[in-house]
Parts: structure tokens; C-alpha cells; sequence
């Protein structure tokens, strides 16, 4: 069972009554959305940039004695290393959002998923795309697959058809809606592109999203 993340009501009330465990919510959270790897990735660069020159203003107070050292000392600290780690996190999600990105449009276009070809077009090396890959299936992409080492191929489930039947030459899915033809569209997680029948229930077949 999947642990419910904090709230931002909570993750409010702890940034006023001690910043440091505020901060460490936010990035906690933001980190835990695994198919928004690039939007908190940006989120999280542009928090660190603020409280970096937050910290850079109280610094250039204390230089010109407009403040004393002391607490200034400490919230300096404070602003300056919430904000390396906001800063470093969000890179490290936009470089991860961006690979994992390519890794499902690769996988998603191929006619076939051999490791080895899907290295080459990232390109990356084989280990370092099985890695990559058995990340992505930690994560949740690719809902029911696993890697078959031995054959160096992903091996992915194939979706069960839907029950559809033709009515005066119409699709009529699984709840009865009629509709002209099932289609593709994009997934609002993943980015894989799978194809839906209006009417019937769809979800990704790489991230299990609700299409």
C-alpha cells in the first residue's frame, strides 16, 4: 500500500514553525510524483534559486551592517543550504524527467525491444539502459513488464482486447457508447502515445494512468 505524502497544509505549518523541516516536506513531496519528474524538477530549481539569494541578501546585509552576526549567521545557513538542496534536486529531476522521456518514446515507437537497440538509439550503453530501465519499472512505467536478461529484451504485456462489437457500422465499446473508431492520444504521465476506445475503460499500457 502506498504511503499518502504530506499535505501542503502540513508542509504550510511546518515552514512557520521551523523552515528547515518545511523545506525538507516540499522536496520530499515534489520527489515522490514519479511521472512529474521535469515540472517539479523546474519547481524545485526555482525554489532554490529564490532562497539562495535569500540567503545572498542577508549576506550582503550583514557585509554592509545593516544586520549583526549571530541568528544572521544561522539564517543565512539555512536559506542558502534549503536552497542547494531545492537546487540540486531539481536539476537532478530535469535530467531524469528528460531521459525517461526518451526512453519511452524509443520504446514506444520499436518494432522490437532489445535492450541493445534501444541503447543504441539513446544512446547509452547496455548496462547503463538496463539500469535505466529497471528504474522505470520501479517507478511504475511500463505496468506489467520486466526485463528479460537472458534474452536482453524488454518483455512487455499485451493489452486484453476490448469487447467491442461493430452496430450499423459503428464500435460500440465495453459501456455501450458508440463511436466512430478507436484512436491514439498522448498519456498526461508517461507521454506514450496508446490507442483508446471512447466508451470503454483505458489506461496506459506503459504507467497504468487512467486515460
Amino acid at each position: 500500500m502506498q504511503k499518502k505524502s504530506t499535505s501542503w497544509g502540513i508542509i504550510a505549518l511546518w515552514l512557520i514553525l521551523f523552515f528547515p523541516v518545511g523545506i525538507f516536506f516540499i522536496v520530499k513531496k515534489m520527489t515522490g510524483d514519479k511521472f512529474s519528474y521535469i515540472k517539479n524538477g523546474k519547481a524545485l530549481k526555482n525554489l532554490g534559486v529564490v532562497l539562495i539569494c535569500f540567503a545572498g541578501l542577508y549576506l550582503i546585509m550583514l557585509f554592509t551592517g545593516d544586520l549583526t552576526a549571530g541568528p544572521v549567521l544561522s539564517i543565512i545557513l539555512i536559506f542558502g543550504g534549503s536552497g542547494a538542496l531545492c537546487l540540486y534536486k531539481g536539476m537532478e529531476y530535469i535530467k531524469r524527467g528528460t531521459k525517461y522521456n526518451r526512453y519511452v518514446a524509443i520504446i514506444n515507437a520499436s518494432n522490437d525491444l532489445l535492450v541493445d537497440n534501444i541503447a543504441a538509439a539513446v544512446p547509452t550503453t547496455y548496462d547503463q539502459a538496463v539500469k535505466d530501465i529497471q528504474s522505470m519499472l520501479d517507478d511504475g512505467f511500463f505496468m506489467n513488464a520486466y526485463l528479460d536478461l537472458n534474452k536482453r529484451e524488454l518483455i512487455m504485456a499485451k493489452a486484453a482486447p476490448q469487447p467491442n462489437v461493430i452496430a450499423n457500422n459503428m464500435f460500440v465499446g465495453s459501456q455501450g457508447a458508440t463511436n466512430n473508431q478507436p484512436h491514439s492520444v498522448k498519456c498526461p504521465n508517461c507521454g506514450a502515445t496508446n490507442t483508446v476506445v471512447p466508451g470503454a475503460k483505458n489506461e496506459c499500457e506503459y504507467c497504468g494512468s487512467p486515460l
